[in-house]
């Protein structure tokens, strides 16, 4: 009779996110009986596959159970997650909830992480406590989904609270313990140097030594451009970030083992003309020293100095990629998000919002938050789209306008493999379609009607497809 009953009052799948709950948290539980009616090491594969759809699986039902959450309690209430300004870039925001709850399942079953076995210990007591926590929550919610799907209870909203806060303390111990943290001053001496490199490629756009092309393409040659050229601008800065009568604990730790070098290139780029030092930093932008020694207008003896400033500048900028590799991909894409070129034609918006902010596009002043039709919408699956196109999330559609990207924050998965990003699988927009797709869907390039410069640009392995019937030029990706 209860059961019959359960099957009568079961809601119905619908936007409602207790609807959204029960069954995400209904398709996880079959999956977990399947992982456990048979012996895992004797298939192997299919033990695999049921992993990672359990992995999705729980991530669904935490996008549901944070939606309830931000629905029931008011925000002032809340865990405080400033703590989250902190982490790496990837791991911020509760698109990480369903991998941090499979890593406390396998603390929990006695499992340890990889080089971090004292930490795992110490986690363990910890993870034990948030399941239970957990368990009980799911089931308040799977129980009050047969009652009344439009409404909160008193007593369901303070397990919710309750829940709420033993999981960001929980996230707060496992990401500490797990990954290196910077401190407060770690951050300011970052957003420092991201800020050099932000002003040190507005200027090279203005005298020509990157183009916008570039910029709009992501030339990966700009990789290593902008820390050099960072380091020509920040001597010739007064009171700047590379100001070398500071104490050495004001510069930003990337350029303090350099210092007495810098020292030198300061004073060589001083006893230099405007032209040479020009000349140097077209070399450095295009990565060739070569010219330096056989330019029509150079003597010997400035030839040689250009030389070794060329190599000295180079040296101090490729040992920061070798030894700080994470910070500075953190760094280059706030610049090229700073920096991009923008048109009335060619808008394109990204908004991200991390340690260093809101970020948008810079340059024209059209590039304001579009408004009427044009504004960026949430739909009921919960992914960002155009109000003026409601089309399948991956389905190409031809364009003549620039699309609306979908913010970092939003996706979790893959639009067309559906595999889950993490620390390796990254995340990369297609410019025709504006999704987020993993490296394996975006291996394609094409010429885009609508961007400003007419060089290929990534875009999904479906835009393409659609594309290449108009434009078989595309080329692939390298």
């Amino acid at each position: 009779m209860f059961s019959l009953r359960r099957i009568i009052f079961r809601p119905r799948r619908s936007d409602n996110p207790l609807a959204k709950f029960f069954h995400a948290d209904l398709e996880l539980q079959r999956i977990a009986d399947d992982l456990d009616s048979f012996d895992g090491s004797k298939e192997p594969n299919r033990c695999q596959k049921l992993i990672e759809r359990l992995k999705k699986a729980q991530q669904r039902v935490m996008e549901s159970v944070w939606v309830i959450v931000k629905n029931s309690i008011p925000e002032e209430t809340r865990a405080s997650r400033q703590y989250r300004e902190k982490f790496p870039e990837e791991l911020r925001g509760d698109h990480f909830s369903g991998q941090l709850w499979f890593a406390t399942e396998c603390l929990a079953a006695g499992s340890n992480v990889p080089n971090h076995i004292l930490e795992s210990e110490e986690l363990r007591p910890h993870a034990r406590q948030i399941l239970k926590v957990l368990a009980t929550l799911r089931t308040k919610l799977r129980d009050q989904c047969f009652k009344d799907i439009s409404t909160y209870p008193e007593d369901l909203i303070d397990t919710l609270r309750w829940f709420d806060y033993n999981w960001a303390e929980f996230e707060y111990s496992y990401i500490s313990r797990m990954c290196q943290i910077k401190t407060p001053e770690e951050l300011y001496q970052q957003h420092l140097t991201t800020i050099l490199f932000s002003e040190t490629t507005e200027i090279s756009l203005r005298e020509k030594i990157i183009t916008e092309e570039q910029m709009a393409s992501y030339d990966p040659v700009l990789m290593v451009a902008i820390p050099r050229l960072a380091i020509v601008f920040g001597l010739q800065q007064e009171d700047g970030v590379l100001d070398l009568s500071r104490d050495l604990s004001e510069i930003p730790v990337y350029f303090q083992p350099h210092v007495t070098i810098l020292s030198d290139i300061r004073h060589s780029l001083v006893s230099l003309s405007d032209d040479h030092r020009q000349l140097l930093k077209e070399c450095l932008a295009s990565s060739v020293s070569g010219v330096l020694q056989t330019h029509s207008t150079v003597d010997q003896v400035v030839a040689d100095t250009l030389q070794c400033l060329y190599l000295q500048i180079s040296g101090i900028a490729d040992q920061m990629i070798t030894h700080n590799a994470k910070d500075l991909r953190q760094m280059l894409q706030h610049t090229f998000k700073m920096n991009q070129p923008c048109e009335p034609d060619d808008l394109i918006i990204i908004t991200k919002t991390d340690e260093m902010g809101q970020i948008t596009p810079r340059g024209n002043q059209e590039c304001a938050e579009p408004s009427g039709s044009d504004r960026i919408s949430t739909s009921s699956t919960g992914h960002v789209t155009d109000t003026c196109e409601e089309t399948d999330p991956i389905s190409p559609t031809s364009r003549h306008e620039a699309p609306v990207w979908v913010p970092d924050s939003e996706a979790t998965s893959c639009a067309s493999c559906q595999e889950s990003f993490t620390l390796i699988r990254r995340k990369h927009h297609c410019r025709h379609c504006g999704k987020i797709f993993c490296q394996s869907c975006t291996t394609n390039t094409a010429s885009l009607s609508f961007t400003k410069t007419r060089r290929p640009v990534r875009v999904c392995d479906r835009c393409h497809s659609f594309l290449s019937q108009a434009a078989p030029s595309s080329s692939r990706a390298t």
